[in-house]
């Protein structure tokens, strides 16, 4: 049973990620494909049109634009949304690099490019073996762009991150802050969350360490001044707190997800 898939950082901080399984993969893929046929059928439509004017012409023109819907809607969505596509936020998948950060561009291209052999012979054969053979779930495409595809789990409550004296405060309401807020990324939130979470099991060293570097970082990106009277901690843990009340729309944390042997992969 492969379902975790930990990363352990230089500061010997270990982060575990949930594998999604062909089920899930493979009802992201079918939404995506409804999308897609959908496109594709509207483009048609338009090709027989131009085609009275056009002849010859037109259907050239769908071919190349039916390449662009069905490579680049996977390759744009996946680098802009953060590793989802529309198929994904609704099931609740995303891709990753190995390394556990935000894929770029050409791992997307790559991954999505790919894709024209993972589909062989039939409805992902070639993707569908290559995954359940990979100890990570990966199919020939992930491979070629060292990339994994992982559940996430609903946001914790802010409760979880911090104690209640410290939930209600002036700070967490302050419209500038809850501002700021919505820039914080996927990646910065699920590091947050991360490390407010664990925090009570870390060394005091490294515990200390881990959050005078976020909240410097915090700090200079969200431009949010850290007031006097509070620790590079709890500054950190207040602001996930505005983060994780609604202050972001960025995706949360990766969970879990059950493994299944057929469908399309995402």
């Amino acid at each position: 049973m492969r379902d975790l898939y930990t990363i352990r950082t230089a500061e010997n901080v270990s982060f575990d990620f949930e594998l999604a399984g062909l089920s899930s993969r493979a009802l992201a893929w079918a939404f995506d494909m409804v999308l897609i046929v959908s496109a594709l059928f509207a483009l048609g439509m338009l090709a027989g049109i131009f085609g009275i004017f056009l002849g010859g012409f037109a259907q050239a023109l769908y071919m190349v634009a039916a390449f662009l819907v069905q490579w680049g809607y996977g390759t744009l969505t996946e680098w802009a949304w953060g590793g989802q596509t529309l198929g994904k936020r609704i099931v609740g998948v995303r891709v990753l690099q190995s390394a556990g950060t935000a894929i770029t561009f050409a791992q997307a291209a790559i991954r999505n490019l790919a894709r024209v052999v993972d589909l062989l012979p039939l409805c992902y054969g070639v993707g569908a073996v290559a995954a359940l053979i990979d100890r990570k779930g990966r199919r020939l495409g992930d491979l070629a762009a060292d990339t994994v595809v992982v559940r996430q789990r609903r946001s914790p409550r802010p409760s979880a991150v911090m104690a209640p004296v410290d939930r209600y405060n002036s700070f967490i309401r302050d419209p500038a802050v809850v501002h700021a807020s919505q820039r914080v990324t996927a990646l910065e939130r699920e590091a947050m969350v991360g490390l407010a979470l664990r925090r009570e099991s870390l060394p005091l060293a490294v515990r200390y360490a881990l959050f005078s570097r976020l909240a410097r970082h915090l700090e200079q990106r969200l431009g949010v001044a850290r007031p006097d009277f509070f620790s590079e901690e709890r500054f950190v843990l207040n602001v996930t707190a505005v983060v994780l009340s609604g202050g972001a729309e960025q995706g949360a944390p990766p969970g879990i997800a059950a493994a299944s042997a057929r469908g399309g992969l995402s």
